[in-house]
């Protein structure tokens, strides 16, 4: 028996398709429904599905207006305001490929999409000092007045395989990777509903992220109006120690965040209690079963975990039929066919044994491709492997046993070790920098980063490098001084030996 699950196969995307018509659908069904509630510290944005629908079309009509065609690619420089989903939406409305980016990536980290991508139009909450030539550059306040006036586009309803939007990706390459997505990638979400969410239309679903991640777009936003539930988020200026207090008051009945989240709600030790709280939502990296125990002493509430990637979002997951079964990731989702494969053939592995967790090349939440690189499906036009190592049981669940390469993770996010690498290359006085993930405590990673000098250089002049050239959540959070880079057999710098030599090192004291 090898080590392949599909149950029911996956529901065809229509043939004539757009991702923002569909996400909108239920605004036609529940108008005055409250689709998005923005919570800051002071108040509450809500924003109707009427209003959202006809602030999205005026924006797509907007774009045309302002000279942007089919095709061209925007990027969206923007915080956890309502001008991200009505931008990003807008775009995708006619046809405009939208590039969500992180609101705290540097100039110097901008540029490097810019060069890459070559978008014609930047929208932005921040004045940009850099030089972008042709590049339209539209503020975020222009935004909301266009919104707010003139004519509705109509969808651009077309190809489901078509391009909707590109999001950055961090591999081991030293550069962001770009994903192409389709329209259809909304579409293969559907199987979540059920097998992950347990969502129906009557939810009120609060998720912690910012809308730039594609864990946070999906899941939070675009998921829940999808089915006609309510969406509610958190202002950028809002802290953890604010969300108990805003869990229990807004009335959400689903909460998702990272695991970290968790584990920060939980060391506040403040009283956890969420009466209208069903069960939450953990995703972005593996969830401790200690977190999880931890939770569902405390709050009476179980913790569903999903695995995904943005190549192709969440694939595999728990949920209220299966249990959380904490000693796995769970069980892939109705109608998603994955294996655990080979490394070396590609073929899937026998039942039990270890390879790479996969998924079908068919799958229509699958990316169409990575910017300016070859073709996903040309070397294996059967699976498209993840780089995670797993093993499947006889029933389907799949046992995470960690990365084939060295990708960092810190506080969901995932990072390359080549891109913060590189990013000291320059830094006068630097001999020599390697960055890994590092246990500081129980359930608690951070990058770290071992470096060696000849010269005067300390923690201080790398820390202000990082600022100016990595984002926060790319920033190393421990920064270890060291005559030599410890390295194991033919002289080859394991990450994995330095996390267990220096795990346990307070931030303090690095």
């Amino acid at each position: 028996m090898t080590s392949i699950y599909q149950y029911n196969l996956q529901s065809r995307c229509p043939d004539l398709f757009n991702l923002a018509a569909y996400v909108l659908e239920n605004s036609y069904k529940n108008p005055r429904k409250n689709a998005l509630e923005i919570i800051s510290k002071l108040s509450t944005y809500s924003i109707s599905f009427a209003e959202l629908r006809s602030r999205v079309l005026r924006t797509g009509n907007a774009f045309i207006k302002l000279g942007l065609n089919p095709n061209d690619k925007i990027l969206l420089r923007l915080d956890n305001t309502i001008t991200f989903p009505i931008a990003y939406l807008g775009a995708i409305s006619v046809g405009i490929v939208p590039v969500p980016t992180s609101s705290t990536l540097t100039e110097y980290e901008l540029m490097v999409i810019v060069k890459s991508l070559q978008p014609e139009a930047i929208i932005t909450s921040k004045s940009l000092s850099i030089n972008l030539g042709s590049i339209q550059t539209i503020s975020e306040r222009e935004i909301k007045k266009l919104s707010l006036e003139g004519d509705e586009a109509s969808f651009e309803r077309g190809d489901p395989d078509r391009l909707a939007y590109i999001v950055f990706t961090s591999g081991t390459s030293n550069k962001p990777r770009a994903v192409l997505h389709a329209h259809r990638a909304i579409w293969a979400r559907r199987s979540m509903y059920s097998d992950w969410y347990a969502l129906t239309s009557n939810d009120r679903l609060l998720h912690s992220g910012a809308f730039n991640w594609t864990y946070t777009l999906g899941t939070g936003l675009l998921d829940p109006w999808s089915i006609g539930a309510t969406a509610i988020v958190l202002d950028y200026e809002v802290s953890l120690s604010d969300l108990p207090h805003i869990i229990k008051n807004s009335g959400a009945t689903l909460l998702a965040a990272v695991p970290g989240v968790y584990r920060k709600l939980l060391d506040q030790n403040v009283k956890l209690d969420f009466p209208a709280l069903r069960h939450c939502l953990s995703a972005g990296e593996k969830l401790s079963p200690n977190i999880h125990e931890k939770w569902r002493k405390k709050t009476e509430k179980y913790i569903y975990e999903a695995f995904g990637m943005s190549e192709c979002s969440t694939f595999v997951s728990t949920n209220k039929n299966t249990g959380p079964k904490t000693e796995t990731i769970g069980r892939p989702q109705i109608g998603r066919k994955v294996a655990i494969i080979d490394q070396n053939t590609s073929k899937p592995v026998p039942v039990g044994e270890v390879g790479i967790i996969a998924v079908s090349s068919e799958d229509q939440g699958l990316m169409i491709g990575y910017h300016n690189e070859q073709d996903v499906k040309s070397n294996n036009k059967e699976w498209f492997a993840t780089g995670d190592l797993g093993r499947m049981s006889k029933e389907g669940f799949i046992e995470y046993l960690g990365r084939v390469d060295d990708i960092l993770n810190q506080g969901g996010f995932r990072v390359s070790p080549k891109e913060v690498e590189n990013a000291f290359l320059d830094l006068e006085g630097l001999d020599s920098i390697v960055v890994f993930n590092l246990e500081i405590k129980q359930d608690t990673n951070v990058i770290a980063a071992i470096f060696t000098t000849q010269s005067n250089l300390n923690v201080e002049d790398l820390q202000n490098h990082a600022r100016k050239r990595l984002a926060n959540y790319k920033s190393p959070r421990v920064y270890i001084k060291s005559e030599i880079i410890p390295t194991v057999n033919n002289d080859k710098i394991s990450r994995k030996n330095l996390s267990k030599t220096y795990r346990g090192l307070s931030i303090d004291s690095a």
